[in-house]
This record gives structure tokens, C-alpha cells and sequence, in this order.
């Protein structure tokens, strides 16, 4: 009775679900022929942040203007010096002492395709800088697709084991149509994606392994495709059991056919995939004066109130549910006025751990309410899930490989009616 659902999937979804591997998809769905036959490099955003930055190289490595003209150099193991003086930099290069000044985009090419260090962490390819009016520079990373992807891979799914290639093969699917579609949609603007959960998580080649490079290897240029056109592959750790309605998380965003929600269960055993996951069920507990707090700072933050227009917590009311269980909306009444959160944004306003800005898990939860004199004095969130929902379920795909499903079986369970081509 534990892997229930909380009681919030109706039968009626459930009788209506898609059953793993049995996904229907349109059998004349037309081949790609709209993509390069090479594969595209990406740029990532890795920092704006600062005013100088310190990229090294056991190797050697050349600095450029981004028309390949040649401004400093330094043949073997060396440190470059960069500092913002918007609109230009400021370069200077040791051991040595070469120093330049460049108007516009400069970047760091590595010599026999040495790593380049930022940190304690190296990359692949190329790093690119330009100045901000802010005062900060603009650090990019600029690499091929594959190599970008080798970087994602063990922060996204991590190293599931033998028995998980085909997560770790599914994943590398996901990953790359997700890349290709940014690059393709951001092709006029400053970078591709960036290197956090905004996008995908990249750290370069810090924990780049042989499992995940493999995934990629044996996935090279393969992307999904729904009708002729390249899928929007969102993907979260831990549905809970039912992936989520695009629409119900993300209103504002393109709705898809593929995104609609899918039960996450083994057909024979009726268990959800993603159970083992020890975010499948969660609970968190407040005061109603702790919680009150945390609503203090967030309903301005996220919301756009001015904090005195937040009063004491009264009460937090579930107004409705998708169909997948989830919330769709929630009340909360407070002596200066009511406030109604909607979707996604749920989980940044009933934050876990303000300290530490980490967000409610999901919006796949119930309410256990204790009042004292109309007010509310103890409130415990249990939900279950991890991430938004939408699109394919990482460790419910971790569970399907380890039962014999493969990756192609994998990626269709969770993007129904879609089809793994060839990119490039």
C-alpha cells in the first residue's frame, strides 16, 4: 500500500496511460533531412559573474579575437590573466609577461587540444570572453556537441552501473535533442545554454567517465523526433509515478503531444518504476509560525508583493489537482490578504529549506493541517517526486533498464509517440 500514489492519481488515468514500450507513433513520420551532416559545436555559459578570471593550461594556448588574429601566446604551462575594462579586456599572460588590451570577444584556443582550466575544474574546446557594461565578464565555453555531452551526462544521471547503460544511453538522447534544440533556438544570442539546472548541469571533463562517454559514443547524433520536428526533451529525476502535463506545470510554455503525462509503472507488477528513489515519498513539517516566515520572503520574491502586504499565515488551502495528482494551484491566507501560487511556482514559495534556497521537491503532495484557535499552528507537506515532472522520469529510466528495457523502449515510454533518427 506504500507505493500508492497518495491517493491523488485518479482511476480514470490511470486505465488511460500508456503502457511501457507499447507507445504509438505515427508509422509515416518523415525523415530528417533539415540537419548538417556534422556535428554542431555549442556554447555554454559558465560564468558573468566576475570582474577577472584566470584560465590555465598544462599544454600551451594562443588568445585570439574572435576574427583569428593572434594577440598573445604561451607555449607551454602558463596562466591568462583576464579582467573586465568594458567595452575592452585586459590580458596578461604568465610566465612571461605578454600583456594585450581588446576591444570585443577574445578567446583562449589550447594547443593540441590540452584542457583548459577555470578553477579546479578543466574543459574541452575553447573559452571565449567578452566585457559586460556591468563590469563582469562574460565567460563561454565553445565545444562539439558530443564532448559537451560527456560533460552532462554524470551530473544529470550519474553512473547508474552495468545494468543502467540504457539509462545512461537514453539520457545521452534526451540530452543532445535538448542541446540541438536550444542551439538552434538561440543561434542569434550571446550562448547556447547554460551550465546549470537553468539548462543542463556541465562541468566540463571534472567527472567525465568511461560509462557516460560509451552512452554518448554509441548515441552519436541521435536525437528524438516527433512529426519531422526535433522534440522539446525535458527530463526530471523522480516522477513519483506519473510524469506531468506540460501545460499544468509550465501554462505559458509550448504545449506537446508527447508531454502530456504518462504513468510511470511496470505493467505486470503495477509498481511505479521510479520507487526505489528516496524522493519517491518525502515529508516535510512546520510550525505555522516557521512556515509563516518562509512565506514572508517568498511571496515577495516570487510573486512581486511588496512584504507588508504579507501578513500572519492563517491557512494553506489546495484549491485543485491535474490529473496526474498534482497541484494545480494553492491558497494562502494571511491576515493582510489571500494569495493564490499556480504550477511549478509552487515549489519556490513552499520552499523545503529557505537557508539554503532548496525548493519543495514537487507539487505531487497533500496537506496535514493542525489548527489552534482558526489559525494554523503545524503544517506537514507529504508528497512524493522530485524535480517538475515533465518529460522522462531519470530513475524510473534507471528501473526500466535494469528490467531489459532499452533505450529506444525507454525513450519512447516517456515521449509517446516519438521516434529516435539521426542528426547528424
Amino acid at each position: 500500500m506504500r507505493y500508492l500514489l497518495l491517493g491523488l492519481c485518479l482511476a480514470v488515468v490511470i486505465n488511460s496511460c500508456t503502457a511501457p514500450g507499447k507507445t504509438r507513433r505515427p508509422a509515416d513520420a518523415p525523415e530528417r533531412s533539415d540537419w548538417g551532416k556534422s556535428q554542431p559545436n555549442i556554447r555554454v555559459l559558465l560564468d558573468d559573474s566576475r570582474g577577472k578570471i584566470v584560465i590555465s593550461s598544462n599544454g600551451g594556448f594562443t588568445v585570439e579575437t574572435a576574427q583569428g588574429m593572434k594577440l598573445l601566446q604561451s607555449p607551454g604551462r602558463g596562466n591568462l590573466t583576464i579582467t573586465a575594462r568594458y567595452p575592452s579586456v585586459e590580458l596578461a599572460v604568465e610566465p612571461g609577461g605578454g600583456v594585450a588590451t581588446a576591444s570585443g570577444e577574445v578567446r583562449v584556443v589550447p594547443v593540441s587540444k590540452n584542457a583548459l582550466w577555470v578553477g579546479k575544474i578543466p574543459y574541452a574546446g575553447v573559452m571565449s570572453l567578452s566585457a559586460k557594461s556591468s563590469g563582469t565578464l562574460m565567460l563561454r565555453n565553445i565545444l562539439p556537441l558530443e564532448t559537451y555531452l560527456e560533460g552532462v551526462l554524470p551530473y544529470e544521471i550519474g553512473n547508474p552501473g552495468p545494468d543502467g547503460f540504457d539509462a545512461l544511453k537514453s539520457q545521452a538522447v534526451a540530452a543532445r535533442t535538448y542541446a540541438l534544440g536550444k542551439i538552434d533556438k538561440n543561434s542569434g544570442k550571446e550562448f547556447d545554454v547554460y551550465s546549470s539546472v537553468l539548462d543542463q548541469v556541465y562541468k566540463g571533463k571534472e567527472s567525465e567517465n568511461k560509462h557516460a562517454s560509451s552512452a554518448v559514443s554509441d548515441t552519436r547524433g541521435q536525437v528524438l523526433d516527433y512529426n519531422g520536428e526535433t522534440v522539446t526533451a525535458y527530463y526530471c529525476a523522480c516522477c513519483g509515478g506519473h510524469t506531468s502535463d506540460i501545460r499544468e506545470v509550465w501554462p505559458k510554455r509550448q504545449a506537446a503531444d508527447y508531454l502530456h503525462g504518462v504513468l510511470d509503472q511496470d505493467g505486470r507488477w503495477r509498481q511505479a518504476f521510479c520507487r526505489e528513489n528516496k524522493y519517491f515519498r518525502w515529508r516535510y513539517s512546520y510550525t505555522g509560525s516557521e512556515l509563516g516566515r518562509i512565506l514572508r520572503e517568498t511571496i515577495p520574491r516570487e510573486l512581486k508583493f511588496k512584504a507588508e502586504d504579507v501578513g500572519a499565515l492563517q491557512d494553506i488551502k489546495i484549491n485543485d489537482r491535474t490529473a496526474s495528482g498534482r497541484v494545480r494551484s494553492i491558497t494562502i491566507e494571511t491576515t493582510r490578504g489571500d494569495f493564490v501560487v499556480f504550477g511549478d511556482q509552487i515549489r519556490w514559495v513552499l520552499v523545503a529549506d529557505l537557508k539554503k534556497r532548496r525548493i519543495l521537491p514537487s507539487v505531487m503532495f497533500r496537506l496535514e493541517k493542525v489548527f489552534e484557535k482558526d489559525q494554523v499552528a503545524f503544517v506537514s507537506i507529504v508528497g512524493g517526486g522530485n524535480g517538475h515532472g515533465v518529460g522522462m522520469c531519470q530513475n524510473g529510466a534507471i528501473a526500466m533498464s535494469k528490467k531489459g528495457y532499452t533505450y529506444k523502449m525507454i525513450l519512447e515510454h516517456y515521449y509517446p509517440g516519438c521516434r529516435v533518427v539521426k542528426a547528424y
